[in-house]
């Protein structure tokens, strides 16, 4: 049976030579199991390409993949399930937080469960800090409301191993923004459910920023769910339920000869509706910005030629903007 281990790394130069080390030992002893690691260099600015590429000098079951650029965590992964044609993907991170331990079990539970199409592990325990932690709360709970068929565990992070019928079925989902947990989540494949602890990191910090946290929220919310646009609609309604209820209070006055509220009153009155307005914008152009993205039809990551390699410019196709069929 084939595997392919899928690993994405960005500026990871102080964790790698351990981590291999230590994961390729352990998925060496299991029996009958040809690996391959597919090793992704998200455009890293230390030494971590030369590391990578050096490993792969020395042992031919390193196939490294060199991306032109940071693309982030989740499209590095896509870039390497592209390369992959294995009986099992496993996916995990490279700066030592997900267990080994733990990836030598689902590799082995998936070999004799060949109907289980994705073995999640499961974090347990809190995330490493207190505003990281109710982010990661406020993220699962909202993707569960937002989007009623996906089932989102919560823990659940891009440590798995697919069966090759889920890495097919994922291959059907082209879109750009892609969340994998999410996708994976929402397509209800036979899943199996693992515990782990997170692991200390081998060395340095996270390199995955609020910024980064939040892309990858959004990524989820937009790409896989119209609900943010019915929420605007709620938000228009209610707009309109007391734009006219004030207007019915104004002609009460006016009849009364009562004092009509002054300014105040109407530029509270002004901000409010303009800000219901400019929310309902804000929704609609992430979803325009992403049809635009996406009618452009651009690479979602560009592999950077190996340092023995010659780069050629390609000359575009004719066929190049005509529709997938």
């Amino acid at each position: 049976m084939k595997l392919d281990v899928i690993i994405p790394f960005y500026n990871e130069s102080e964790c790698i030579p351990v981590f291999l080390a230590q994961l390729t030992k352990e998925l060496s002893r299991i029996p009958g199991l040809l690996s391959r690691y597919v090793l992704v260099d998200d455009g890293s600015s230390d030494s971590t390409g030369d590391m990578l590429e050096g490993l792969a000098r020395t042992d031919s079951r390193i196939h490294v993949i060199h991306l032109w650029g940071n693309h982030g965590h989740q499209k590095a992964i896509i870039a390497g399930l592209d390369q992959s044609d294995a009986d099992l993907v496993l996916m995990m991170d490279g700066d030592g937080q997900h267990p080994v331990e733990t990836a030598v079990k689902m590799v082995e539970f998936a070999r004799v469960n060949p109907d289980i199409a994705v073995i999640q592990a499961i974090r347990t325990g809190r995330q490493q800090g207190l505003i990281k932690n109710l982010l990661s709360i406020c993220f699962y709970r909202s993707i569960n409301m937002l989007i009623p068929e996906a089932k989102l565990q919560k823990g659940a992070s891009d440590f798995r191993v697919l069966q090759r019928c889920a890495v097919d079925v994922l291959r059907q989902y082209p879109d750009r923004y892609r969340n994998l947990r999410v996708l994976l989540a929402s397509l209800s494949l036979p899943t199996f459910f693992l515990p782990y602890e997170v692991m200390p990191r081998i060395s340095g910090v996270s390199k995955y920023r609020f910024g980064r946290m939040l892309s990858l929220a959004m990524d989820g919310w937009f790409a896989f769910s119209s609900s943010p646009l019915r929420i605007s609609l709620f938000l228009m309604s209610g707009s309109a339920i007391l734009g006219m209820a004030y207007t019915v209070f104004v002609l009460i006055a006016y009849v009364q000869h009562k004092v009509v509220p002054g300014w105040t009153s109407l530029i509270a009155l002004m901000a409010f509706f303009f800000s219901a307005i400019f929310g309902v914008l804000a929704i609609m152009s992430e979803y325009v910005s992403r049809i635009y993205e996406d009618v452009r039809k651009y690479p979602i990551y560009r592999i950077r030629p190996k340092p023995a390699q010659a780069f050629t410019p390609q000359k575009p196709r004719d066929d190049a903007a005509k529709p997938a069929q």
